[in-house]
């Protein structure tokens, strides 16, 4: 008998026992906050796009996009897109449907032919504040509901998050392309 089949252990067939061990098996994972800071975004989301931007023919992203358009009055593409975490691909196609309900303006950059710069219009500011105003409602009465006075804190907060984790990732990005 060679040294390998004599080191495997006797196998029983149709029978696992489990090697034993004293360890106390690990806890399992636990989500943290950013996991349910996520969560507890999407749900929001979803309670806003079905109790509010349903009736305008609104999603989230389009709300999104027209309000950044409306309070910048003039914003690249590019900018948009890094502003409000989307894909310029998913930025296209929100920006389309602005445009095709006479909501928004494409124009292109006064100095950069190939850039494309995104206005409101009228009507998509008179959309952007009516929608502003049930949206403000909505999220007045659920941070009340939770038990949390105000949503500027909160709101400071997440900036601020926010503003930190673009700060790190420009810092990687530079020491990235330094290599």
């Amino acid at each position: 008998m060679s040294a390998a089949i004599q080191r495997r252990p006797r196998q029983i067939a149709g029978i696992y026992r489990p090697p034993v061990t004293n360890r106390t098996p690990a806890p399992p994972p636990r989500p943290g906050p950013l996991a349910q800071l996520f969560r507890t975004a999407n749900t929001i989301r979803a309670h806003l796009e079905h109790t509010v931007l349903r009736d305008e023919g609104m999603t989230w992203t389009n709300y999104d996009v027209l309000v950044l358009i409306c309070a910048r009055r003039a914003v690249d593409t590019r900018t948009a897109a890094v502003e409000i975490g989307i894909a310029k691909a998913t930025l296209t196609n929100t920006v389309g449907h602005l445009v095709d309900r006479g909501l928004a303006r494409r124009n292109l950059h006064e100095q950069d032919r190939r850039r494309v710069v995104l206005r409101p219009t009228e009507d998509g500011v008179d959309l952007a504040r009516r929608i502003q105003g049930r949206v403000d409602a909505e999220q007045a009465r659920l941070l009340a509901a939770a038990g949390i006075s105000s949503g500027d804190g909160l709101a400071r907060a997440l900036r601020q998050l926010a503003t930190t984790s673009r700060s790190h990732k420009a810092l990687a990005d530079r020491a990235g392309a330094a290599r």
